[in-house]
């Protein structure tokens, strides 16, 4: 019964029905304006390079959602998976994080440190087990390219297709190729963002047919349509489901 009661605040949290909408909030339109201008500093400082894909999704005329991608604009109605209340909006998860998986184990890498690393077998849903941590070389660009840090969203590429948690120590740690660093251009809450990939695995739109990802690649993560509340929301949301999730297991606890 909790895991049902579980799902049904998560859909009602990313749907925008757990809270109200404030008035007063940035609209997600302004923050994702935001994010477009720190990415155009970043490619200017040539940090990142030109994604050729940046879109842009808008409800047309005829009340049916279309993607504009350079000159090109398609039609995706039928990858939206709801309506989202009018301060919000959609868009594609490869446009708001950076995000890289990481090193290939390669018995041929003779250069660099020997670090800890971690994999899907040490990453589980909202926490991770590192009794057992394995080792390899990494050189020190590698280490700047597959080093997570306090606050990242780590997602499972294999395995149990969109396992997630995020990494909540102050030690750094690197991570094989097998998991996903997302890390958001400006300021957002990760931890709505590991609630949405939560509800998008129950629902089938992670791993599931349909409209869903048959598998989670760079490129599949990359153009995940996602959506992206005001800030300011993102976090009364994440502290709602928090609180919800805590007394549900509160609750069970006692029952067991």
């Amino acid at each position: 019964m909790t895991i049902i009661l579980k799902s049904k605040v998560l859909d009602l949290a990313i749907r925008g029905k757990l809270v109200p909408q404030d008035q007063n909030d940035e609209p997600a339109s302004i923050l994702l304006e935001r994010i477009r201008a720190e990415k155009e500093e970043l490619i200017k400082a040539g940090k990142i390079k030109r994604d050729k894909k940046e879109s842009v999704i808008f409800k047309g005329d005829d009340n049916s959602y279309y993607e504009k991608v350079g000159k090109n604009t398609n039609y995706i109605n039928e990858q939206i998976p709801f309506e989202l209340p009018a301060s919000w909006c959609w868009c594609r998860l490869g446009n708001i994080f950076s995000h890289n998986t990481g090193k290939a184990l390669n018995s041929s890498n003779t250069e660099g440190r020997l670090l800890t690393y971690i994999t899907t077998s040490n990453l589980y849903w909202d926490r991770f087990e590192l009794e057992t941590l394995k080792e390899m070389l990494f050189t020190d660009s590698e280490i700047e390219k597959y080093t997570v840090k306090k606050g990242d969203l780590l997602v499972c590429e294999g395995g149990d297709i969109g396992r997630s948690a995020i990494w909540c120590y102050d030690d750094e740690m690197r991570i094989q190729n097998h998991i996903h660093r997302l890390r958001p251009y400006v300021n957002l809450s990760n931890r709505f963002y590991y609630y949405v990939l939560w509800l998008w695995k129950q629902i089938g739109l992670i791993g599931g047919q349909g409209i869903g990802l048959q598998g989670f690649s760079s490129k599949a993560i990359h153009n995940l349509i996602i959506p992206l509340p005001p800030l300011n929301e993102q976090n009364r949301i994440t502290h709602m489901i928090d609180e919800l999730l805590g007394f549900l297991d509160t609750i069970e606890q006692h029952l067991s």
